[in-house]
């Protein structure tokens, strides 16, 4: 099996656990995830981790502000 193969379903299974709430499945076509070239999904993989991040981020921030607020 070629090695980009390998690395491609590995990314494709990470971006599926980033999109998936509480570690369930969400409704989506995997089969369409795969057209992507590698350099695609290394991207949209990226993107998510950000996203995620962010999030993180504003919501830590939100919350000081509420505790700061109510202190």
């Amino acid at each position: 099996m070629d090695n980009n193969i390998i690395v491609k379903e590995d990314i494709i299974e990470e971006i599926l656990f980033l999109v998936s709430t509480k570690g369930e499945d969400i409704d989506f076509n995997k089969k369409y995830i795969q057209y992507f070239e590698l350099d695609e999904l290394m991207e949209i993989k990226n993107n998510l981790l950000n996203n995620k991040e962010q999030n993180k981020t504003s919501t830590k921030d939100y919350l000081d502000e509420i505790f700061n607020n109510c202190s």
